[in-house]
């Protein structure tokens, strides 16, 4: 989760699996992890090979899948603005990699980050929008110098209009640009080179 106003947030289980809930989405875990968890499917992400991981927003779920890759990334660092969101994950969740979070708006805190990431992973929501700080050009060029030369970007949105943005968006900044989608999520990929995803899209 990402944003600016401070959210409330519902612990539940589900099939005995925690669930974090704002008032309209799941944050970390049930609806939320499934999706994901097709992207992985979808693109061949299980066989890609992670050195370096950028999260965009902390999410229990995307740690768990990079965690059950054939080549799980040696180093995971998380952009998260809610200190709140971060220790519910680490009281409730299984987190089974090392990573560092950088506490802060992560629209400004890219900004500061250096090295390059073989995977950058957006999921940045105050309840089901997209801040504003994050649909902009300056915001998404930050974001491609971050990328390594074969890296893949994903970038999670679920209002319609907010998709389209991101996609011109994207289509300025990276030579490949793909969109996918599950049940209400967008997903737009870009990488810098057609054969960085794993399996053809």
């Amino acid at each position: 989760m990402e944003g600016g106003a401070p959210i409330r947030y519902r612990l539940i289980r589900q099939h005995g699996k925690p669930v974090i809930l704002g008032k309209k989405v799941h944050y970390v875990g049930g609806n939320l992890a499934r999706a994901w968890g097709e992207v992985f499917e979808t693109f061949g992400l299980e066989v890609k090979q992670w050195n370096a991981v950028l999260l965009m927003g902390m999410g229990a779920s995307l740690i768990q899948l990079l965690a059950q890759s054939q080549h799980p990334p040696s180093s995971l660092l998380v952009l998260e603005i809610d200190s709140e969101m971060v220790r519910l994950q680490e009281t409730h969740f299984r987190l089974p990699l090392p990573y560092k979070v950088v506490l802060g708006d992560a629209a400004q805190t890219i900004y500061g980050i250096e090295g390059s990431y073989d995977g950058i992973f957006i999921d940045v929501f105050i309840e089901d929008e997209v801040p504003l700080a994050f649909l902009c050009p300056p915001f998404v060029e930050a974001v491609r110098r971050r990328l390594a030369p074969y890296g893949l970007l994903f970038w999670n949105v679920l209002r319609r209009q907010e998709s389209v943005q991101v996609g011109e968006l994207l289509k300025q900044a990276f030579r490949v640009v793909r969109q996918w989608r599950y049940e209400g999520h967008a997903f737009w990929a870009a990488a810098h080179e057609f054969d960085a995803f794993p399996t053809p899209f």
